[in-house]
């Protein structure tokens, strides 16, 4: 069956994307049950929430697929002002595109630790 394959970003790109939010407590808590001192009791525990340092939002840029279909590209904006976009790394013909994704700098450089390997892509 003929489709388009869409793998994405790198481990390592969702990793950089995904790794950075900080961790902070917002004053609210729940009730759980616990052990402790060897005896079950009900404790009340401050929720955690991690806050995003990246931004994810449409890039107004897309890529098709082999039937026509449109596929959004999206910009990642973090915390500290850096601004990276996804763009498409390769895309080779396995029964259909098979789209592999990476992020350029906003002078539209390659991330370099954000690329698909060569036989990655050489065995889609």
């Amino acid at each position: 069956m003929r489709c388009d394959q869409d793998r994405g970003l790198t481990p390592q790109a969702q990793a950089l994307l995904a790794g950075c939010g900080k961790k902070h407590f917002t004053g609210r808590s729940e009730t759980v049950n616990a052990v402790l001192s060897n005896h079950r009791q009900s404790v009340d525990v401050l929720v955690p929430v991690v806050e995003p340092c990246v931004r994810q939002e449409p890039s107004g840029r897309s890529y098709s697929g082999m039937f026509g279909d449109e596929y959004p590209l999206y910009k990642y904006t973090f915390r500290e002002g850096d601004v990276f976009y996804e763009e498409v790394q390769a895309e080779p013909w396995s029964s259909g595109p098979v789209f592999f994704l990476a992020l350029q700098d906003e002078d539209g450089n390659w991330v370099a630790e954000t690329l698909w390997p060569e036989e990655d892509i050489e065995n889609a």
